[in-house]
């Protein structure tokens, strides 16, 4: 559950302020909590072992929103259901149903 109320937050627009304008940086910050709940290893060049809000890199600014914004919305596929999740189980001969061959009297 902590992890699903952590991507519904990232999934709430931040206010505009008075120009209508929304900083990258509020938008990332309301992203990456799920991130860092959702991922469990980091294999990235650059990034520590245990990937915290707090040593996440914000500069270059572009490249870690490109990099925040990449990731909160693959992990938006998987909570709406668009996608396989990685590295789940699939399926076996024996957790698939067959189907009904004998023909109806």
């Amino acid at each position: 559950m902590p992890q699903a109320q952590a991507i519904e937050r990232g999934l709430t627009m931040p206010q505009q302020d008075t120009e209508g304008k929304v900083w990258l940086s509020v938008i990332d910050g309301n992203q990456l909590p799920a991130i860092i709940a959702c991922v469990e290893k980091w294999e990235l060049a650059n990034l520590p072992e245990n990937v915290t809000a707090d040593n996440f890199p914000a500069s270059p600014r572009v490249q870690s929103h490109k990099l925040i914004e990449w990731l909160f919305t693959e992990l938006r596929r998987v909570y709406m259901g668009e996608v396989e999740i990685p590295n789940a189980l699939s399926p076996t001969p024996s957790d698939v149903p067959a189907k009904d061959t004998i023909p109806p009297n």
